[in-house]
Protein backbone atom coordinates (compact mmCIF):
# COMPACT_ATOMS: atom_id res chain seq x y z
CA UNK A 1 0.00 0.00 0.00
CA UNK A 2 1.23 3.53 -0.98
CA UNK A 3 2.71 5.71 1.39
CA UNK A 4 1.92 9.88 1.44
CA UNK A 5 5.36 10.35 0.02
CA UNK A 6 4.69 7.02 -2.69
CA UNK A 7 2.17 9.57 -3.61
CA UNK A 8 3.73 12.59 -3.40
CA UNK A 9 6.37 11.46 -6.12
CA UNK A 10 3.94 9.37 -8.28
CA UNK A 11 1.84 12.60 -8.56
CA UNK A 12 5.58 14.70 -9.06
CA UNK A 13 5.87 12.39 -12.20
CA UNK A 14 2.65 12.54 -13.71
CA UNK A 15 3.01 16.36 -13.53
CA UNK A 16 6.22 16.23 -15.58
CA UNK A 17 8.89 15.04 -12.62
CA UNK A 18 11.93 17.27 -11.63
CA UNK A 19 14.77 18.75 -13.13
CA UNK A 20 17.98 18.85 -10.69
CA UNK A 21 15.81 17.67 -7.60
CA UNK A 22 13.45 20.90 -8.48
CA UNK A 23 9.82 20.24 -9.63
CA UNK A 24 9.31 21.12 -13.19
CA UNK A 25 5.14 20.85 -14.12
CA UNK A 26 5.02 20.75 -17.82
CA UNK A 27 8.55 21.24 -18.65
CA UNK A 28 8.51 24.70 -16.55
CA UNK A 29 11.11 25.36 -13.21
CA UNK A 30 8.28 25.59 -10.34
CA UNK A 31 10.66 28.27 -8.78
CA UNK A 32 10.58 30.57 -12.22
CA UNK A 33 6.16 29.92 -11.93
CA UNK A 34 6.11 31.10 -8.25
CA UNK A 35 8.58 34.27 -8.90
CA UNK A 36 6.26 35.23 -11.56
CA UNK A 37 3.24 34.80 -9.97
CA UNK A 38 3.90 34.66 -6.04
CA UNK A 39 2.58 32.57 -3.40
CA UNK A 40 0.43 31.08 -2.83
CA UNK A 41 -1.48 29.72 -5.63
CA UNK A 42 -3.14 26.56 -6.78
CA UNK A 43 -1.36 24.89 -9.94
CA UNK A 44 -3.89 23.13 -12.24
CA UNK A 45 -3.15 21.10 -15.25
CA UNK A 46 -5.36 20.98 -18.11
CA UNK A 47 -4.00 17.82 -19.75
CA UNK A 48 -4.50 15.59 -16.60
CA UNK A 49 -8.13 16.63 -16.42
CA UNK A 50 -9.09 15.79 -20.19
CA UNK A 51 -7.26 12.29 -20.11
CA UNK A 52 -8.89 11.82 -16.69
CA UNK A 53 -12.27 12.33 -18.01
CA UNK A 54 -11.44 10.10 -21.10
CA UNK A 55 -10.44 7.72 -18.74
CA UNK A 56 -13.37 7.08 -17.28
CA UNK A 57 -15.63 7.69 -20.72
CA UNK A 58 -13.49 4.73 -21.98
CA UNK A 59 -13.65 2.46 -18.81
CA UNK A 60 -17.53 2.90 -18.39
CA UNK A 61 -18.88 3.67 -21.48
CA UNK A 62 -21.32 6.47 -20.67
CA UNK A 63 -21.67 9.80 -20.73
CA UNK A 64 -19.76 11.66 -17.75
CA UNK A 65 -21.10 14.85 -15.84
CA UNK A 66 -18.57 16.84 -14.37
CA UNK A 67 -19.82 18.19 -10.79
CA UNK A 68 -18.94 22.09 -10.94
CA UNK A 69 -19.01 22.45 -7.40
CA UNK A 70 -15.85 20.31 -7.27
CA UNK A 71 -13.63 22.93 -8.83
CA UNK A 72 -15.71 26.12 -10.88
CA UNK A 73 -12.91 27.29 -12.46
CA UNK A 74 -14.28 28.52 -15.89
CA UNK A 75 -11.09 27.65 -17.67
CA UNK A 76 -11.55 23.54 -15.89
CA UNK A 77 -15.46 23.69 -17.74
CA UNK A 78 -14.33 24.61 -21.14
CA UNK A 79 -11.25 21.71 -20.96
CA UNK A 80 -13.67 19.15 -19.88
CA UNK A 81 -16.76 20.80 -22.27
CA UNK A 82 -13.76 19.87 -25.00
CA UNK A 83 -14.04 15.97 -24.18
CA UNK A 84 -16.62 14.30 -26.18
CA UNK A 85 -19.21 12.36 -23.61
CA UNK A 86 -18.96 15.31 -21.13
CA UNK A 87 -21.44 17.09 -19.83
CA UNK A 88 -21.79 18.99 -16.47
CA UNK A 89 -23.84 19.54 -13.30
CA UNK A 90 -24.63 22.52 -11.68
CA UNK A 91 -25.76 23.13 -8.07
CA UNK A 92 -26.31 27.20 -8.03
CA UNK A 93 -27.10 29.60 -10.53
CA UNK A 94 -23.35 30.86 -10.52
CA UNK A 95 -22.37 27.24 -11.30
CA UNK A 96 -24.81 27.47 -14.04
CA UNK A 97 -23.46 30.49 -15.25
CA UNK A 98 -20.20 29.22 -15.88
CA UNK A 99 -20.88 25.94 -17.16
CA UNK A 100 -23.10 28.00 -19.98
CA UNK A 101 -20.14 30.27 -20.50
CA UNK A 102 -17.83 27.11 -20.86
CA UNK A 103 -20.29 26.51 -24.06
CA UNK A 104 -21.92 23.28 -22.77
CA UNK A 105 -25.12 22.47 -24.59
CA UNK A 106 -28.36 22.97 -22.16
CA UNK A 107 -28.76 19.62 -23.83
CA UNK A 108 -25.93 18.29 -22.02
CA UNK A 109 -26.94 20.23 -18.38
CA UNK A 110 -28.48 18.95 -15.19
CA UNK A 111 -29.02 20.93 -11.62
CA UNK A 112 -29.64 19.55 -8.62
CA UNK A 113 -29.51 21.12 -4.95
CA UNK A 114 -32.39 20.91 -1.89
CA UNK A 115 -32.54 24.23 -1.54
CA UNK A 116 -33.68 25.76 -5.17
CA UNK A 117 -34.74 29.63 -5.00
CA UNK A 118 -37.17 30.69 -7.24
CA UNK A 119 -34.48 32.90 -9.03
CA UNK A 120 -32.75 29.46 -9.80
CA UNK A 121 -35.80 27.99 -11.09
CA UNK A 122 -36.76 30.45 -13.59
CA UNK A 123 -32.79 31.07 -14.64
CA UNK A 124 -32.52 27.18 -15.57
CA UNK A 125 -36.22 26.79 -17.07
CA UNK A 126 -34.93 29.70 -19.15
CA UNK A 127 -31.63 27.97 -20.34
CA UNK A 128 -33.48 25.19 -21.59
CA UNK A 129 -30.98 22.64 -19.54
CA UNK A 130 -31.75 18.88 -20.06
CA UNK A 131 -33.34 19.00 -16.20
CA UNK A 132 -34.08 19.91 -12.53
CA UNK A 133 -33.24 16.88 -10.29
CA UNK A 134 -35.92 17.92 -8.03
CA UNK A 135 -35.40 16.81 -4.54
CA UNK A 136 -39.19 17.41 -2.58
CA UNK A 137 -42.65 17.18 -4.09
CA UNK A 138 -43.09 20.77 -3.75
CA UNK A 139 -40.40 21.30 -5.70
CA UNK A 140 -42.26 20.00 -8.74
CA UNK A 141 -45.00 22.25 -8.30
CA UNK A 142 -42.36 25.18 -7.60
CA UNK A 143 -41.04 24.08 -11.13
CA UNK A 144 -43.96 23.57 -12.67
CA UNK A 145 -45.14 27.32 -11.59
CA UNK A 146 -41.72 28.18 -13.15
CA UNK A 147 -42.00 27.28 -16.17
CA UNK A 148 -45.78 28.26 -16.51
CA UNK A 149 -44.28 31.94 -16.18
CA UNK A 150 -42.03 31.33 -18.96
CA UNK A 151 -44.22 29.63 -21.22
CA UNK A 152 -42.36 26.71 -21.69
CA UNK A 153 -42.26 22.95 -21.06
CA UNK A 154 -39.20 22.55 -18.29
CA UNK A 155 -37.49 18.62 -17.82
CA UNK A 156 -37.87 17.30 -14.59
CA UNK A 157 -35.27 14.47 -13.32
CA UNK A 158 -36.41 12.50 -9.96
CA UNK A 159 -33.75 12.84 -7.46
CA UNK A 160 -34.70 9.31 -5.60
CA UNK A 161 -33.62 8.60 -2.07
CA UNK A 162 -33.28 4.63 -1.90
CA UNK A 163 -34.58 2.67 0.96
CA UNK A 164 -30.77 0.90 1.41
CA UNK A 165 -27.38 2.70 1.98
CA UNK A 166 -24.57 2.01 -0.40
CA UNK A 167 -21.91 0.68 1.79
CA UNK A 168 -18.07 1.38 1.78
CA UNK A 169 -18.34 4.98 1.40
CA UNK A 170 -16.87 7.67 3.93
CA UNK A 171 -19.65 9.91 3.19
CA UNK A 172 -23.62 8.84 2.65
CA UNK A 173 -26.09 11.43 1.20
CA UNK A 174 -28.71 8.68 1.15
CA UNK A 175 -30.66 5.47 2.57
CA UNK A 176 -31.59 7.68 5.45
CA UNK A 177 -33.76 10.84 6.44
CA UNK A 178 -32.11 13.46 4.40
CA UNK A 179 -32.45 16.82 2.45
CA UNK A 180 -31.59 14.99 -0.25
CA UNK A 181 -34.16 13.28 -2.88
CA UNK A 182 -37.40 12.49 -2.79
CA UNK A 183 -38.09 8.75 -0.63
CA UNK A 184 -38.36 5.66 -2.48
CA UNK A 185 -41.74 5.11 -1.21
CA UNK A 186 -42.94 8.70 -2.62
CA UNK A 187 -41.92 7.75 -6.26
CA UNK A 188 -44.94 7.20 -7.44
CA UNK A 189 -46.84 10.22 -5.68
CA UNK A 190 -43.73 12.25 -7.89
CA UNK A 191 -44.50 10.63 -11.24
CA UNK A 192 -48.22 11.66 -10.68
CA UNK A 193 -47.44 15.07 -9.73
CA UNK A 194 -45.13 15.88 -12.74
CA UNK A 195 -47.69 14.43 -15.22
CA UNK A 196 -49.96 16.66 -13.72
CA UNK A 197 -48.25 19.50 -14.68
CA UNK A 198 -49.03 20.65 -18.76
CA UNK A 199 -45.48 22.40 -17.92
CA UNK A 200 -43.27 19.59 -17.47
CA UNK A 201 -41.82 16.82 -18.83
CA UNK A 202 -40.39 13.73 -17.00
CA UNK A 203 -37.31 13.05 -18.35
CA UNK A 204 -34.98 11.04 -15.57
CA UNK A 205 -33.95 9.90 -12.39
CA UNK A 206 -30.82 10.47 -10.38
CA UNK A 207 -29.72 9.08 -7.37
CA UNK A 208 -26.59 10.22 -5.55
CA UNK A 209 -26.43 7.91 -2.51
CA UNK A 210 -22.27 8.33 -1.43
CA UNK A 211 -18.64 9.76 -2.01
CA UNK A 212 -15.42 8.71 -1.52
CA UNK A 213 -16.25 5.25 -2.45
CA UNK A 214 -13.10 2.72 -3.10
CA UNK A 215 -14.87 -0.63 -3.45
CA UNK A 216 -16.25 -1.04 -6.63
CA UNK A 217 -18.79 -4.20 -5.53
CA UNK A 218 -21.29 -2.00 -3.49
CA UNK A 219 -21.10 0.60 -5.92
CA UNK A 220 -22.49 -2.02 -8.71
CA UNK A 221 -25.04 -2.91 -6.20
CA UNK A 222 -26.32 0.80 -6.26
CA UNK A 223 -26.30 0.52 -10.05
CA UNK A 224 -28.04 -2.80 -10.01
CA UNK A 225 -30.64 -0.74 -7.64
CA UNK A 226 -30.93 2.13 -9.85
CA UNK A 227 -31.78 0.32 -13.08
CA UNK A 228 -34.38 -1.29 -11.02
CA UNK A 229 -35.78 2.10 -9.91
CA UNK A 230 -35.36 3.47 -13.53
CA UNK A 231 -38.01 0.32 -14.76
CA UNK A 232 -40.28 1.40 -11.96
CA UNK A 233 -40.46 5.08 -12.31
CA UNK A 234 -40.91 4.16 -16.99
CA UNK A 235 -43.56 2.03 -15.75
CA UNK A 236 -45.43 4.46 -13.78
CA UNK A 237 -44.54 7.12 -16.49
CA UNK A 238 -46.08 4.87 -19.65
CA UNK A 239 -42.16 5.33 -21.22
CA UNK A 240 -38.58 4.64 -21.61
CA UNK A 241 -36.74 7.62 -19.45
CA UNK A 242 -34.81 10.18 -21.42
CA UNK A 243 -31.77 9.55 -18.99
CA UNK A 244 -30.75 7.82 -15.89
CA UNK A 245 -27.78 9.79 -13.84
CA UNK A 246 -25.92 7.47 -11.67
CA UNK A 247 -23.92 9.04 -9.36
CA UNK A 248 -20.99 9.12 -8.65
CA UNK A 249 -18.86 9.30 -5.71
CA UNK A 250 -15.63 7.52 -7.08
CA UNK A 251 -12.69 8.31 -4.09
CA UNK A 252 -9.56 10.09 -4.38
CA UNK A 253 -7.01 8.18 -1.80
CA UNK A 254 -5.92 11.14 -0.09
CA UNK A 255 -4.82 10.06 3.05
CA UNK A 256 -2.44 7.07 4.43
CA UNK A 257 -4.35 3.44 4.12
CA UNK A 258 -6.39 4.11 1.06
CA UNK A 259 -5.52 2.98 -2.47
CA UNK A 260 -6.68 4.21 -5.83
CA UNK A 261 -10.18 3.39 -6.90
CA UNK A 262 -10.38 0.37 -9.56
CA UNK A 263 -11.43 2.26 -12.42
CA UNK A 264 -11.07 -0.53 -14.74
CA UNK A 265 -12.35 -3.34 -12.62
CA UNK A 266 -15.67 -0.92 -11.53
CA UNK A 267 -16.09 -0.19 -15.03
CA UNK A 268 -16.04 -4.04 -16.40
CA UNK A 269 -18.53 -5.19 -13.92
CA UNK A 270 -20.89 -2.02 -14.78
CA UNK A 271 -20.61 -2.91 -18.31
CA UNK A 272 -21.38 -6.52 -17.37
CA UNK A 273 -24.20 -5.47 -15.64
CA UNK A 274 -25.38 -3.02 -18.09
CA UNK A 275 -25.22 -6.05 -20.76
CA UNK A 276 -28.25 -7.67 -18.44
CA UNK A 277 -30.73 -4.93 -19.20
CA UNK A 278 -29.62 -4.08 -22.66
CA UNK A 279 -32.95 -5.80 -24.02
CA UNK A 280 -35.43 -3.96 -21.56
CA UNK A 281 -37.73 -2.01 -23.79
CA UNK A 282 -38.13 0.34 -20.58
CA UNK A 283 -34.79 1.13 -21.24
CA UNK A 284 -34.44 1.79 -24.78
CA UNK A 285 -32.55 5.17 -25.53
CA UNK A 286 -32.15 6.36 -22.47
CA UNK A 287 -29.09 7.99 -21.77
CA UNK A 288 -26.99 6.79 -19.14
CA UNK A 289 -24.73 9.42 -16.68
CA UNK A 290 -22.19 9.20 -14.29
CA UNK A 291 -21.55 12.18 -11.81
CA UNK A 292 -18.22 13.29 -10.88
CA UNK A 293 -16.48 16.04 -9.72
CA UNK A 294 -13.43 15.50 -7.37
CA UNK A 295 -12.61 12.55 -9.27
CA UNK A 296 -11.76 14.29 -12.49
CA UNK A 297 -9.81 17.34 -11.12
CA UNK A 298 -8.53 16.33 -7.34
CA UNK A 299 -5.09 15.02 -8.83
CA UNK A 300 -4.85 17.66 -11.66
CA UNK A 301 -4.25 20.44 -8.61
CA UNK A 302 -1.55 21.03 -6.37
CA UNK A 303 -1.72 23.70 -4.02
CA UNK A 304 1.84 25.67 -3.63
CA UNK A 305 2.87 27.66 -0.67
CA UNK A 306 6.10 29.30 0.30
CA UNK A 307 8.46 28.01 3.27
CA UNK A 308 8.77 31.60 5.57
CA UNK A 309 10.30 29.78 8.86
CA UNK A 310 11.69 27.05 10.41
CA UNK A 311 11.78 26.40 13.80
CA UNK A 312 12.70 23.79 16.46
CA UNK A 313 11.25 23.28 19.61
CA UNK A 314 11.00 20.68 22.03
CA UNK A 315 11.92 18.02 19.57
CA UNK A 316 9.30 18.90 16.72
CA UNK A 317 10.73 21.15 13.88
CA UNK A 318 8.19 23.48 12.72
CA UNK A 319 7.74 24.15 9.37
CA UNK A 320 5.64 27.89 8.47
CA UNK A 321 4.32 28.44 5.18
CA UNK A 322 2.71 31.86 4.07
CA UNK A 323 -0.51 29.85 3.22
CA UNK A 324 -2.50 27.84 5.27
CA UNK A 325 -6.33 26.79 6.20
CA UNK A 326 -7.73 30.20 4.82
CA UNK A 327 -6.49 29.10 1.52
CA UNK A 328 -7.71 25.30 1.66
CA UNK A 329 -9.80 24.14 4.11
CA UNK A 330 -9.75 20.49 3.47
CA UNK A 331 -5.91 19.88 3.16
CA UNK A 332 -5.86 21.21 6.88
CA UNK A 333 -8.76 18.58 8.28
CA UNK A 334 -11.33 21.19 8.47
CA UNK A 335 -14.36 20.66 6.47
CA UNK A 336 -15.74 18.28 8.47
CA UNK A 337 -13.34 15.31 8.74
CA UNK A 338 -13.88 13.54 12.10
CA UNK A 339 -9.91 12.67 11.73
CA UNK A 340 -7.64 15.37 10.41
CA UNK A 341 -4.88 13.19 8.21
CA UNK A 342 -2.23 15.11 5.73
CA UNK A 343 -2.53 14.95 2.20
CA UNK A 344 0.20 13.78 0.59
CA UNK A 345 3.01 16.63 0.67
CA UNK A 346 6.45 17.44 -1.13
CA UNK A 347 9.43 20.27 -0.77
CA UNK A 348 8.96 21.36 -4.29
CA UNK A 349 12.05 22.41 -4.10
CA UNK A 350 14.22 19.61 -2.39
CA UNK A 351 12.81 16.12 -4.30
CA UNK A 352 16.15 14.60 -4.06
CA UNK A 353 18.56 14.27 -0.86
CA UNK A 354 17.53 13.25 2.78
CA UNK A 355 14.48 13.88 4.41
CA UNK A 356 13.35 15.22 7.75
CA UNK A 357 10.16 15.12 9.58
CA UNK A 358 8.46 17.84 9.90
CA UNK A 359 5.08 19.57 11.29
CA UNK A 360 4.43 21.92 8.49
CA UNK A 361 1.31 24.76 9.58
CA UNK A 362 0.44 27.54 8.20
CA UNK A 363 0.75 31.32 9.07
CA UNK A 364 -2.35 32.07 11.02
CA UNK A 365 -3.41 32.46 14.12
CA UNK A 366 -5.13 29.43 15.14
CA UNK A 367 -3.60 25.72 16.27
CA UNK A 368 -6.24 24.63 13.68
CA UNK A 369 -3.82 25.87 11.04
CA UNK A 370 -1.60 22.72 10.50
CA UNK A 371 -1.27 20.43 7.20
CA UNK A 372 0.27 18.06 9.15
CA UNK A 373 2.55 16.36 11.75
CA UNK A 374 4.87 13.64 11.03
CA UNK A 375 5.61 14.41 7.86
CA UNK A 376 9.09 13.60 5.77
CA UNK A 377 9.89 16.77 3.55
CA UNK A 378 13.29 17.17 1.82
CA UNK A 379 15.20 19.16 4.70
CA UNK A 380 13.07 22.41 4.44
CA UNK A 381 14.75 26.00 4.35
CA UNK A 382 13.02 29.47 4.30
CA UNK A 383 12.24 30.30 1.05
CA UNK A 384 11.55 26.44 -0.27
CA UNK A 385 8.07 25.71 -1.88
CA UNK A 386 5.97 23.01 -0.53
CA UNK A 387 3.25 21.61 -2.55
CA UNK A 388 0.07 19.84 -1.33
CA UNK A 389 -1.42 17.25 -3.97
CA UNK A 390 -4.88 16.30 -4.75
CA UNK A 391 -5.66 19.97 -4.39
CA UNK A 392 -7.62 20.21 -7.64
CA UNK A 393 -11.37 19.90 -6.27
CA UNK A 394 -12.62 21.60 -2.88
CA UNK A 395 -9.61 23.90 -2.77
CA UNK A 396 -10.24 27.67 -3.75
CA UNK A 397 -13.62 27.78 -3.80
CA UNK A 398 -14.54 25.92 -0.59
CA UNK A 399 -12.05 27.56 1.63
CA UNK A 400 -12.99 30.42 4.44
CA UNK A 401 -10.33 33.23 2.22
CA UNK A 402 -11.26 36.19 4.09
CA UNK A 403 -10.36 34.03 7.34
CA UNK A 404 -7.42 36.67 9.06
CA UNK A 405 -7.83 38.87 5.92
CA UNK A 406 -4.12 37.17 4.16
CA UNK A 407 -4.25 38.13 0.69
CA UNK A 408 -5.85 35.36 -1.45
CA UNK A 409 -4.40 32.81 -3.54
CA UNK A 410 -3.67 32.81 -7.17
CA UNK A 411 -4.61 30.34 -9.60
CA UNK A 412 -2.86 29.91 -12.90
CA UNK A 413 -3.44 26.79 -15.46
CA UNK A 414 -0.65 24.71 -17.44
CA UNK A 415 -2.33 23.84 -20.81
CA UNK A 416 -0.93 22.73 -24.00
CA UNK A 417 2.73 24.01 -23.21
CA UNK A 418 1.72 27.25 -21.20
CA UNK A 419 0.71 28.68 -18.25
CA UNK A 420 -2.54 30.50 -18.05
CA UNK A 421 -3.27 32.58 -15.09
CA UNK A 422 -7.35 31.85 -14.25
CA UNK A 423 -7.13 34.34 -11.30
CA UNK A 424 -4.90 36.76 -9.72
CA UNK A 425 -3.45 36.97 -6.04
CA UNK A 426 -5.52 39.56 -3.89
CA UNK A 427 -3.31 42.31 -2.66
CA UNK A 428 -3.04 42.74 0.89
CA UNK A 429 -5.26 45.32 1.44
CA UNK A 430 -8.25 43.17 -0.31
CA UNK A 431 -9.84 43.28 3.07
CA UNK A 432 -10.86 46.65 2.38
CA UNK A 433 -12.37 46.12 -1.08
CA UNK A 434 -15.93 46.46 -1.23
CA UNK A 435 -16.08 47.71 2.43
CA UNK A 436 -17.99 51.08 3.08
CA UNK A 437 -17.04 52.47 6.69
CA UNK A 438 -19.01 55.28 8.22
CA UNK A 439 -18.47 58.78 7.27
CA UNK A 440 -15.27 60.20 8.75
CA UNK A 441 -17.63 62.86 10.75
CA UNK A 442 -20.05 60.14 11.79
CA UNK A 443 -17.38 57.71 12.64
CA UNK A 444 -16.26 59.85 15.89
CA UNK A 445 -19.91 60.79 17.60
CA UNK A 446 -22.63 58.10 18.11
CA UNK A 447 -25.32 57.92 15.86
CA UNK A 448 -27.80 56.79 18.84
CA UNK A 449 -28.11 59.58 22.01
CA UNK A 450 -28.18 57.54 25.35
CA UNK A 451 -30.64 57.78 27.35
CA UNK A 452 -31.24 58.95 30.84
Amino acid sequence: MATQKDKAARLVERFGGARNGSFTPSGMPIAEIAAEIGTPFYLYDGGMVAARAREVIEALGTEVLFSVKANPSLAISQILQGVPGVGAEAASSGELAVVLAAGFPPSDLLFAGPGKTDDELDRLVCAGILADNVESLNEIDRLGAAAARAGTTAGVGLRLNPATQLLGAQMRMGGTASQFGIGEEDLEAAVERVAGSPNLELRGIHVYTATQVFDPAPLVEHCRNVFDLAIRTAELSGRPLGFIDFGGGFGIPYFEGLDDFDLVGFGRAFRGLRATYAGDSRLQGTRLMFELGRYLVADAGLYVTRVVDVKDTRGTTFVVTDGGMNHHLTATGNMGQVFRKPFPLANLSRLEGGATTVTVTGPLCTPLDVFGTKIELGAPRVGDLVGVFYSGAYGYSASNLGFLSHATPAEVLLHEGRLHVLRAGGAHDGVLAGQVGLPTSAASSPTISPTS
